[in-house]
């Protein structure tokens, strides 16, 4: 009898987004880093706008070994750190003030607010992400 192996390859998501487009972004920088994803949701998302938020959003998968890596990147991009750790191992995700978990969950907060002021009176944009521990439910902003 033939027997065979099982090649099943295992995605994880490590980002949504609102829109495909931001996807894409990410998506293409991490194929450039040799980092292979795929982008689930995209077209009930686009075609739908309104169920974004039913769905999750547009989300980008990577293969499970590739996911510290993954995450590694995404957080160098999001939050503006210089450059990548030699290890993915040595990264140190932003970990919780109350209870140092760093099982946090992370929204990037945008609204017309900061447009308008920035159209208007020629005011820097400014990113905010809002995190929220898992754990112990505390939540912060982080300002970029």
């Amino acid at each position: 009898m033939d027997e065979r192996k099982d090649n099943n390859i295992v995605l994880v998501t490590v980002a949504t987004f609102p829109e495909a487009i931001e996807a894409h972004i990410y998506r293409n920088r991490l194929e450039t880093e040799g980092i292979p994803s795929v982008i689930a949701d995209e077209n009930i998302v686009t075609n739908q706008p309104w169920h974004s938020i039913a769905y999750g959003g547009v989300k980008l998968r990577v293969r499970a070994q590739d996911q510290a890596k993954a995450l590694a990147l995404i957080n160098q991009i999001r939050y503006g750190q210089e450059s990548l750790p030699a290890e993915a191992d040595d990264y140190q995700a932003p970990e919780c003030p109350v209870c140092n978990s760093r099982n946090l969950r992370q929204k990037q907060i945008s609204g017309i607010w900061p447009l308008i002021k920035s159209v208007l009176f020629f005011y820097p944009i400014r990113t905010r992400i809002k995190l929220t521990c898992l754990n112990c439910g505390y939540r912060w902003r982080l300002d970029k």
